[in-house]
């Protein structure tokens, strides 16, 4: 199994794409899709996170930066350093199915199937494979196996959580999680078989024009353009509720108590980096925060 480690670490929301320059490009005339709330007693940034990039995108920008020198602590949606073989052993379990109903071609109508024949061709995802499993696992397979091959020079290892999460590593910083590899996956895990045709119908649908998308929200996210990542991201996923629900707006909620408690620590800064999906929309982390009655300012 290809990409195993990284292909669970992305999910469904690596939004990596390549535009010619670098981040630093912008820092001075442009804001950025990071967020500072200031209480009494300490500082906690909030960084919407692409989690494909390429070596040119780099370095950062000098207000992520800042922010990543000024935090005593570093939080990331799961501890990207858990084990490949841990990551393997979780992957496989929960993506086997617990009846015929729901493996992969059982589980989609046969217009569904029959494209996704097509595109395990094209993507080299063998269905003597995936035709094992539940939907989800090829899903999330295709979603990164077609930013992979998209001629965008994309790859994990240069995503912002994962370059932050070995700089941490390097700098002795205190890394948390705010979830497990394990209650990641089981969210996943969790979708009805509806929700899991959802999820592969857009994730088919969007594959042939996959280039073009993410240059779009790429450019929104280098100028922390908020309201056009809502249009470009947010559109789709809010039509299939269900998704919507267990994988944002959950998942926000959790994170929102944990997030809270560190703005409520003495002296200790923080930087949490999450997907930027989670960043945005009326359910999103910042406009929950605002509603909770702290002023998130962007950078």
């Amino acid at each position: 199994m290809i990409f195993l480690q990284k292909l669970a670490q992305t999910l469904l929301i690596a939004i990596g794409l390549q535009i010619p320059g670098n981040f630093s490009d912008f820092s001075q005339t442009h804001q950025n899709f990071l967020w500072l709330i200031e209480t009494p007693t300490n500082r906690v940034y909030l960084l919407g996170s692409i989690h494909l990039l390429s070596e040119e995108d780099y370095p950062l920008s000098q207000p992520i930066q800042d922010a990543f020198e000024d935090a005593e602590n570093v939080v990331f949606e799961i501890d990207l350093g858990v084990p490949e073989k841990e990551v393997a052993d979780v992957l496989l379990d929960r993506a086997l199915p617990d009846n015929e109903d729901e493996l992969l071609q059982t589980a989609l109508d046969p217009e569904t199937y029959a494209l996704v024949e097509e595109l395990s061709v094209e993507f080299d995802l063998p269905l003597t494979f995936f035709d094992d499993f539940e939907p989800w696992f090829f899903s999330m397979n295709l979603e990164v196996a077609r930013l992979l091959d998209s001629g965008l020079g994309l790859s994990p290892k240069y995503g912002i959580d994962n370059y932050l999460f070995q700089q941490a590593i390097d700098s002795d910083k205190e890394i948390i999680a705010l979830e497990t590899f394990t209650e990641q996956i089981d969210i996943l895990d969790s979708l009805s078989t509806e929700a899991q045709q959802n999820l592969i119908e857009s994730t088919i649908a969007e594959t042939q024009t996959v280039t073009t998308l993410f240059n779009e929200i790429r450019a929104a996210w280098r100028i922390g353009d908020s309201a056009s990542m809502e249009d470009l991201l947010l559109s789709d996923l809010t039509s299939y509720p269900e998704l919507y629900d267990v994988l944002i707006i959950e998942r926000n909620q959790n994170w929102l108590a944990k997030i809270e408690t560190m703005l409520n620590q003495t002296e200790e800064d923080y930087l949490i980096v999450v997907g930027a999906l989670h960043m945005i929309g009326d359910m999103g982390l910042i406009q929950q925060l605002q509603v909770m009655g702290y002023a998130p300012e962007q950078l």
